[in-house]
């Protein structure tokens, strides 16, 4: 007798749309995956990034209408970020007599220091049949802030080792306009004050120093786009410092593909993503010290860890990297670990457990 396939809501919101392609992409790929293998997904999902006084509450209000409408066809409420969306997969829960999973990202984990936030976040958390933290390191800082869920079990959104693969250099270069023997180092992410683009910056500069041709790359776009480009010509760095701003998935995968090194060195990073993405490629990383970053790049092997606020190690970091780089197959190795395939296996145990309940 053939068992009937888990039916999974996926309450997000932050999803792809129409006029944001990349909004909550690792939400979708992860719900496709599950799909493939054998789940029901009924994506219950915001797909804009638009706000303000009106829009904002009108936003949740719609979501919150569809996710109880939404509740009673699921075996299992798969909510992202613990609010507002774990609050309201709590009330759709509670009305239609499903159990509810909360992954927890990051941000919403740093928000639980506004004690309003803490308040309403606590009690969907604490009644959840489990809390998923993206990183060990995430866990441990919903504990340090009160948040203390029944069972919390960790799993990555996982990198698309398909997507991100060793691929050919001087062909990825050759699209994207870039000299052969010229050092790249890459940046993929949004350009804030987390991801610290302007300490990496001033990290570039020093590596100068010793490679006059390198080249440095912010894929991406936000709120320091145009502190960015005031410092590259204070400092000199117009012909060296490359912003694309916000690129489509092959543009992505061309700049992994070109790059010698990926720096991810933000002041704190949950898990970081493009690290994995950066490994899949076969390329080292450069990364944060403070957050989970180290619980996915073995330093010294794919990878060097260093003090965001260290410019100087930043720099040494990727001059090591540039001129030793470890085989590319064996940052690969590093990411297939946590693969889009692995981790998606891991969700769906516990999404699989919460339904049996």
């Amino acid at each position: 007798m053939n068992r009937r396939p888990l039916r999974v809501m996926c309450l997000s919101n932050m999803y792809p749309g129409p006029g944001a392609p990349d909004y909550g992409a690792f939400i979708e790929r992860m719900c496709d995956a599950m799909e493939q293998r054998g789940a029901v997904v009924d994506r219950v999902v915001i797909r804009t990034r638009s706000a303000g006084r009106l829009r904002t509450p009108l936003k949740y209000a719609g979501l919150t209408a569809k996710a109880l409408a939404a509740s009673r066809r699921a075996d299992v409420i798969w909510a992202h970020y613990l609010f507002p969306t774990g609050l309201i997969a709590a009330i759709a829960g509670s009305a239609g007599r499903t159990p509810w999973v909360v992954t927890a990202h990051g941000g919403d984990v740093a928000n639980l220091s506004h004690g309003v936030v803490r308040r309403l976040s606590g009690p969907p958390a604490h009644s959840a049949a489990a809390v998923i933290a993206v990183s060990e390191w995430l866990a441990g800082r919903m504990y340090a802030e009160g948040l203390r869920p029944e069972r919390v079990e960790v799993a990555s959104m996982g990198v698309d080792v398909r997507r991100f693969d060793i691929g050919d250099r001087a062909a990825a270069r050759g699209r994207l306009g870039l000299p052969d023997g010229a050092p790249v180092v890459l940046a993929v992410g949004g350009l804030n004050e987390r991801k610290n683009p302007l300490g990496l910056m001033r990290a570039f500069a020093l590596l100068r120093d010793d490679l006059p041709d390198a080249r440095l790359a912010f894929v991406g776009s936000g709120p320091l786009a145009g502190a960015v480009d005031t410092a590259a010509r204070t400092m000199g760095l117009d012909d060296a410092v490359v912003r694309t701003g916000v690129l489509p998935n092959q543009g992505v995968t061309d700049w992994m593909t070109a790059c010698d090194v990926t720096a991810l060195v933000s002041l704190v990073e949950p898990l970081g993503v493009a690290a994995l993405e950066a490994m899949a490629s076969g390329r080292p990383v450069v990364g944060t010290s403070v957050g989970g970053l180290r619980e996915v790049v073995p330093d010294g092997v794919a990878g060097v860890i260093v003090d965001p606020r260290d410019d100087a190690a930043i720099a040494a970091g990727l001059a090591r990297m540039v001129a030793s780089p470890p085989d590319p197959a064996t940052c690969r190795d590093a990411a297939m670990a946590h693969s889009l395939d692995v981790e998606t296996d891991r969700v769906l145990e516990v999404l699989a457990a919460a339904a049996r309940r």
